[in-house]
């Protein structure tokens, strides 16, 4: 997949706000995402991580189109999102975390493939059915069951059987393992990835499961409170991090996962977690222990390219131990 030179879709400096309360309680905006900008290739993998609230989610939707964006955009190879879904809404797909709640519970497995293909425009028959299920790991008698009747990896499988019917050119799969047992999310991130090599389609990949993240993904992007925190080829994210937040995510990984040779940094943050308000310099500021008083709680850090990557932090790390800045540096980011 690696070598695909064209852009099929791109975010630019997409602001996303929520907001929160209402009626006899306090409303207040929610930042979910504040100027992210990245580019996914053409059969390329793109994994979003971070945890829970960190924007993940609606980035995803607003690459399908179930959200627009405040500011910013989306174009894919090169035309606006909303003109190319137009004529090819059903080229962009997005699997849900939850398969019971997009599996239509009274339709049999069957209906539900059929109904994909008819809606790409292909006749659906009993053959072209069964070799789907067959595609993704399934026994064709699982076409005559309902979703009740299925296991948790069968029902995931059946919702990426009707994604993949469609012929997508761009999938955004959204936490779709993490309800699964360990043994069963081996196999479908195995499955996930073959499926692309054999068809072709680019994917964001969403999940606060980094292993797995970096399993089936060719670039990474870590996000703290809608922002960008580090963005780079995933083998140098997991065993070379060089922003502090991202070195914590990291460390907190297992061995096991990654084998003894990996020795990452260790970086330990602080637990007052952030409640999505706007801030003016990095929303780390309190949980960093490498943060600088009067520079990193008052002025934003870009997402500036160093050693190969993107990162937003004025103190970055250099394979796990040196300094990419010292404190020159510092000093003058913090008189500008």
């Amino acid at each position: 997949m690696r070598g695909k030179d064209r852009v099929f879709i791109e975010a630019r400096n997409l602001r996303k706000m929520f907001v929160k309360g209402g009626l006899l309680g306090h409303r207040r905006k929610i930042v979910a995402v504040d100027g992210v900008s990245f580019a996914i290739r053409e059969g390329e993998t793109l994994g979003l991580v971070g945890e829970s609230g960190s924007g993940k989610t609606t980035i995803g939707r607003i690459l399908t189109g179930l959200e627009k964006p405040d500011e910013g955009e989306v174009l894919v190879r090169d035309t606006p999102l909303e003109k190319y879904l137009e004529s090819h809404r059903i080229k962009i797909q997005m699997i849900f975390q939850n398969p019971d709640t997009s599996l239509d519970p009274r339709q049999k497995v069957y209906d539900v493939i059929a109904e994909a293909l008819e809606a790409a425009g292909d006749a659906p028959s009993r053959i072209r059915v069964q070799g789907i299920l067959r595609d993704v790991g399934l026994p064709e008698t699982i076409a005559y069951r309902y979703p009740h009747e299925l296991s948790g990896g069968q029902k995931q499988r059946v919702a990426i059987a009707r994604v993949i019917a469609v012929k997508p050119e761009f999938i955004v799969a959204d936490e779709i393992v993490s309800a699964l047992d360990a043994t069963i999310k081996v196999r479908i991130l195995r499955l996930i990835r073959r499926l692309q090599q054999e068809h072709g389609f680019a994917m964001l990949f969403i999940s606060h499961d980094l292993p797995a993240t970096a399993s089936v993904s060719d670039s990474i992007a870590v996000m703290y409170s809608g922002r960008i925190m580090e963005y780079g080829d995933a083998r140098d994210i997991v065993y070379e991090p060089m922003h502090p937040y991202t070195a914590h995510l990291v460390a907190s990984v297992p061995r096991l996962y990654f084998g003894d040779s990996w020795s990452p940094p260790h970086i330990e943050m602080g637990d007052e977690m952030d409640d999505g308000a706007m801030h003016r310099g990095c929303p780390l500021y309190k949980r960093c222990p490498r943060a600088v008083p009067g520079l990193c709680d008052s002025k934003r850090p870009e997402l500036l390219e160093i050693g190969g990557r993107r990162v937003a932090c004025y103190k970055p790390l250099h394979k796990g131990t040196g300094e990419i800045r010292g404190e020159k540096a510092v000093a003058e980011a913090a008189s500008k």
